[in-house]
């Protein structure tokens, strides 16, 4: 047993990694390549399903060697990106290209159907946003009906690769609830699209249950194509969300509570051992069982997070703004770019971009540093929403927390000690734990999760002082403006609206069906 392997694949929306770890959490092996199946077309965030099957084989062959031997590799693990419609025929054939949690095509559905959506929230506690599963097939319902009549499965893209790999649809109820389900019992609830008025329910779900009950074998045709083992176990991990949160540390018998992910997108949530502690109130938040059954996640997700620098640097064109150190403003930055708007802490589809305090002065480089200034305010509003834990302290993850500056920030912004993880790779490690685990506990065995786990940079405490009244005082004002201007969303959208319209020549931009 000392010599197991497993290899594992975190599929995400920027890149897809694949990297094998042993039975000490050494990685033997690591591989990174460009999600090159995904797509933007205005409000419209797609990705090719093929193409990325494609993407995440290339980057297995890539992390087994030139040889592809996969001698000693005794399990393959998967996590991706969450949310998201991966479809299927009844054939089982991808029935067109899968729509993304940061398409926005769906948001005209949260703005007009608030009172279904209130029904909603209360069965699952995560109220549906354009990133949800079922508003995207009730758009494709009302906008696309050949399309959605042709449609007999709806996956997610984890479930999609392990189906591609296993022949087996299956789910793990972590992913699927925040959409379909309640979580408190674990189970699917057919009333969601009764409400929605969706004509197709949870029977397009796959068989649904713990990360252990999700073990199939690595089928004969994707074995040849790999250059693995016929047979070998394929894990269907829970979303990237879990894995990241327990490659920092933050899970069932570890440590830490209390978590950041600066990715493409940020995350800030917790674990809760007990059902009675989760916070269910919160705007915008999703709320998990645990996928090995221990407990729950509670986080919230932000469609803008480290994909916010790459919009302020186009709109500067002033390429990649390099931080060194900060670069103090009376710049106020909302960083709401993505078409979806914002989901969480503040849950409007119409939410928009704005930039306050702007003259002739002022440079690229306070615009970059105030629009780190607006990721680190937003995750004080998710972890004052979420609860202080005894430790009183954060784990940061992503590749924002390689940035000492941005790490002293987010310390002196929450008024927390902070543990940046500069390593990377928390999701792929945070599966390998689960994933060895769950075939562990199958055969009546434990795992030591933390043995995966890389350790934390130096903990950073929050700075004091005229620093800490400067950014107490910015705060504030960043709330009140988002309070301020929100009440224009609405009409600012249907200002963009018309804009291209004239801009197409007089004819109006696609809009959902009423």
């Amino acid at each position: 047993m000392a010599s197991d392997l497993v290899l594992c694949v975190d599929s995400g929306t920027t890149s897809v990694k694949a990297a094998i770890y042993d039975r000490d959490g050494k990685a033997l092996s690591r591989a990174e390549i460009p999600n090159s199946a995904l797509v933007r077309s205005g409000n419209r965030v797609e990705q090719d399903m093929d193409q990325t099957l494609a993407d995440v084989e290339k980057a297995i062959a890539a992390c087994l060697g030139l040889d592809q031997s996969g001698a000693g590799i005794t399990a393959l693990a998967l996590t991706a990106q969450g949310d998201g419609l991966w479809p299927l025929t009844n054939d089982l054939a991808p029935a067109g290209r899968a729509i993304t949690w940061l398409d926005g095509r769906s948001a005209d559905l949260v703005e007009t159907m608030s009172g279904a959506l209130d029904e909603i929230e209360a069965i699952t506690s995560a109220r549906p946003t354009s990133a949800s599963q079922t508003l995207q097939l009730l758009w494709l319902q009302r906008n696309e009906p050949e399309r959605f009549q042709a449609i007999g499965h709806a996956l997610r893209l984890k479930e999609w690769l392990f189906f591609r790999l296993t022949g087996e649809l299956r789910a793990e109820f972590g992913s699927v609830l925040p959409a379909w389900g309640d979580w408190r019992s674990g189970k699917p609830v057919g009333d969601i699209s009764r409400l929605l008025g969706l004509e197709k329910s949870i029977e397009l779900l796959p068989e649904i249950g713990t990360v252990t009950s999700c073990i199939a074998g690595l089928s004969a045709q994707a074995a040849d194509r790999l250059r693995l083992s016929a047979g070998l176990p394929v894990v269907l991990g829970p979303g990237d969300v879990q894995s990241s949160f327990v490659g920092l540390g933050v899970g069932p018998g570890l440590a830490l509570t209390r978590a950041s992910v600066f990715g493409t997108s940020a995350i800030h949530g917790g674990y809760y051992a007990e059902a009675n502690q989760v916070p269910v109130k919160l705007p915008g938040a999703m709320i998990q069982r645990f996928a090995t059954g221990e407990g729950f996640v509670c986080f919230h997700p932000c469609f803008n997070g480290g994909n916010v620098m790459r919009h302020v640097s186009a709109l500067t064109g002033a390429g990649n703004i390099e931080i060194s150190r900060p670069a103090f403003s009376g710049v106020v930055l909302h960083p709401f770019f993505e078409p979806g708007g914002e989901r969480a802490p503040f849950t409007n589809p119409l939410a928009s971009a704005a930039a306050f305090g702007l003259s002739a002065d002022t440079t690229p480089e306070q615009l970059g540093w105030a629009a780190r200034e607006a990721l680190v305010f937003l995750a004080r509003i998710s972890h004052s929403d979420l609860g202080a834990d005894e430790s009183n302290t954060v784990v940061a993850g992503g590749g924002v927390a390689r940035d000492p500056v941005v790490m002293q920030l987010l310390a002196s912004v929450l008024d927390r000690r902070v543990l940046p993880h500069t390593g990377g790779d928390s999701a792929l490690r945070g599966l390998a734990a689960i994933a060895m685990g769950a075939l562990e506990n199958s055969a009546g065995q434990g795992i030591p999760k933390d043995t995966y786990l890389s350790s934390p940079g130096k903990e950073v405490r929050p700075e004091t002082g005229a620093i800490q009244i400067y950014y107490q005082r910015k705060f504030r004002l960043f709330a009140e403006l988002i309070e301020d201007i929100s009440r224009h969303w609405k009409e600012l959208d249907a200002l963009e609206a018309e804009a291209k319209g004239l801009s197409n020549g007089g004819h109006a931009p696609e809009r959902s069906a009423p």
